[in-house]
C-alpha cells in the first residue's frame, strides 16, 4: 500500500474523585478524504456514551505512510451461544485451557484488576506477573482498522474486537486474549488466538453492568515483554473482514 494515510484515535475522559475515568476509546486508519466525517463519529461516539458525560476528549489525527502498514486476514470467528454468564465464564475456563493455559481459574479471577483501567492486561500466564509498565494504564493494542472501512458508520462492537484481537493475536508470544466490553448495553465478550481464532461468547456479564476489560495473555521472558509491547502500540495494520461477518 503507497498512498497516505491517517492515523485518527479518539480518547474520552471524566475526572472522579481525583483520578481520571476512561468513557470511550476508538481509532480508524483512513485516507485524507474520510478525515472530517470520520473525526465527527468519533466526536459524537465521546459524547454520547453509555458510560456517561465526558469533561476530557481528545482526537489525535496523524499520518502514516502507507507502505507501513501491513494487510492481513481476520481470524476465523465462531459464536458460543450461552444462557447465562456463568455460562459464559465456564466457557472461557474451557477455552483457556484447550489453548495450554493451566491456571484458567487465576487468569479469570484477574480481569477484576482491569475494570478501571484505560488499556489492557499483560499477563504472564505461567507465573501470573503482570508485564506492563504502568498498571493503571495498561497496555493498548493501536494503529489498527478494518481494511475496507469507508462506508462504516457508527460503533460497530464486533468488527472492532476482531480487528483487535486479530492484531493481537499476531505476535509470537502472545497465547490469547479475553474480553469482556466495558459498555453497559453489551453483553457479548470473546476469546481469541491463533489457534482457536476468535470465539465469540453471548453473555458474559449482566445488562446494565458497566465493568469490563482485557487480558493478553503472554508466555516468554521481560525481554520477549518489551518487544511485544512495541509491536502492540506501534504496529500499523489493516485487517480483511469477510462480508458476510
Amino acid at each position: 500500500m503507497k498512498e497516505l494515510l491517517y492515523s485518527v484515535k479518539m480518547r474520552a475522559s471524566r475526572r472522579e474523585m481525583g483520578k481520571e475515568r476512561h468513557i470511550s476509546g476508538a481509532e480508524r486508519i483512513v485516507g485524507k478524504e474520510c478525515l472530517e466525517s470520520v473525526c465527527s463519529q468519533l466526536l459524537d461516539r465521546a459524547v454520547n456514551h453509555a458510560r456517561g458525560e465526558s469533561d476530557f476528549i481528545n482526537i489525535k489525527i496523524e499520518k502514516i505512510p502507507g507502505e507501513s502498514v501491513e494487510i492481513c486476514d481476520a481470524l476465523p470467528v465462531t459464536t458460543c451461544e450461552v444462557k447465562t454468564a456463568e455460562e459464559g465464564r465456564r466457557k472461557l475456563a474451557e477455552l483457556l485451557k484447550m489453548s495450554g493455559i493451566d491456571k484458567e481459574r487465576e487468569i479469570l479471577e484477574r480481569m477484576k484488576e482491569t475494570w478501571k483501567m484505560r488499556g489492557a492486561m499483560l499477563l504472564n500466564v505461567d507465573t501470573l506477573e503482570r508485564m506492563e509498565p504502568d498498571p493503571d494504564r495498561g497496555v493498548r493494542a493501536t494503529y489498527m482498522d478494518e481494511a475496507d472501512s469507508t462506508g462504516r458508520h457508527g460503533k460497530n462492537h464486533f468488527r472492532e474486537a476482531l480487528v483487535l484481537a486479530t492484531k493481537v493475536s499476531g505476535h509470537k508470544n502472545i497465547v490469547g486474549e479475553l474480553c469482556i466490553s466495558d459498555d453497559p448495553d453489551y453483553v457479548t465478550g470473546y476469546f481469541a488466538s491463533k489457534k482457536l481464532g476468535y470465539v465469540r461468547i453471548t453473555k458474559l456479564k449482566e445488562a446494565g453492568c458497566p465493568d469490563g476489560g482485557r487480558i493478553f495473555l503472554f508466555r516468554g521472558n521481560r525481554e520477549e515483554a518489551d518487544d511485544c509491547i512495541r509491536y502492540l502500540e506501534k504496529k500499523k495494520m489493516l485487517v480483511r473482514i469477510n462480508d458476510n461477518l
